[in-house]
């Protein structure tokens, strides 16, 4: 009488499960590294592009209006993500209105300082919840997050 063997043992079949769960358990963690990476990189880019349509419209405004001096203001994120409004004290002395796609910050307390050329010295902006700092160096870093 002929045993018919075909198909895999219990034992066979459990041992396969015991690799792929390990392999499981080894990859998950770098893969979610990989993606709290690359959100922190999105942020960084979406933080030096809202940078760069911010001196855009600041040089516009300063061509502009000649007698207004941005160096002396404190300029905030509007809720909207696309407007700036500079002030000094409590006066207004500009908004800025910024050409830009893309993430933007959400404008609770994001802040931008620019010098008398209309370049930015320095932002504190939070973009889909990462704060992102721009120093005088204009490299964007995130400081905190998700």
């Amino acid at each position: 009488m002929k045993k018919n063997t075909k198909g895999f043992t219990l034992i066979e079949l459990l041992a396969v499960i015991v690799i792929l769960a390990i392999i499981a358990l080894i990859a998950t963690p770098i893969v979610l590294n990989l993606i709290d990476k690359a959100r922190k990189g999105a942020a960084e880019s979406s933080a030096y592009a809202y940078i760069n349509a911010a001196e855009k419209a600041a040089v516009v405004t300063l061509m502009d209006n000649t007698s207004v001096k941005l160096s002396d203001a404190s300029c905030a994120v509007k809720s909207s993500g696309k407007t700036l409004e500079c002030t000094s004290g409590e006066t207004t002395i500009a908004t800025l209105s910024l050409d830009i796609k893309g993430d933007l910050p959400d404008g609770s307390s994001d802040s931008i300082t620019f010098d008398e050329k209309g370049s930015v010295t320095g932002a504190s902006l939070t973009i889909n919840n990462y704060n992102v700092s721009v120093g005088t160096d204009g490299k964007a870093t995130v400081v905190s997050g998700d």
